[in-house]
């Protein structure tokens, strides 16, 4: 059976050879600022790489002229974007709209207008840029949105 002090040192002895290994003949203290460097690299790298993956950010504002509600819908980015899309889940007559952007476009301003009744509309936004990221949102309009009182969240005109 093997001592465990021997298998201690050994395990120190691996672990610490390479640090001595590029001590030798440096003034003390630069094995470790070597190492705190590749860190603070590796940091800087991983910052670089999370930035890449920020993905679209989808915006809406709601208004009603009579009963007809406008949704405006904002699209932006720190990158370009490549396409975006509105899709009515389970509608009658569907709402399948993708439009593909112009290059260099980093945002993105398009309105449309819905007849929120007869019941629960729901509308799904997805974005993605040429990183390939990618975001949605997901609006749910009520039948009785444009009635008056004017609804919490919508703006409503005379």
């Amino acid at each position: 059976m093997i001592n465990g002090r021997i298998v201690f040192h050994l395990l120190v002895l691996i672990l610490c050879a390479p640090v001595l290994a590029y001590s030798g003949g440096n003034p003390s203290g630069q094995p470790f600022e070597y190492l705190q460097k590749q860190i603070d690299k590796l940091t800087r790298q991983l910052g670089n790489l999370a930035d890449r993956f920020t993905p679209p950010t989808i915006s809406y504002a709601l208004s009603c002229g009579g009963s007809i509600l406008t949704v405006d819908l904002s699209i932006t980015d720190d990158k370009e974007i490549a396409y975006y899309a509105i899709q009515q889940q389970g509608g009658d007559p569907p709402i399948n709209i993708i439009t593909f952007v112009e290059p260099e476009l980093a945002s993105v301003n398009y309105q449309f207008t819905v007849d929120p009744g007869p019941g629960v509309r729901k509308l799904l936004f997805i974005a993605v840029d040429t990183e390939g990221n990618s975001s949605k949102s997901f609006l749910e309009i009520k039948p009785d949105i444009c009635s008056r009182p004017c609804p919490e969240g919508a703006v409503c005109s005379p």
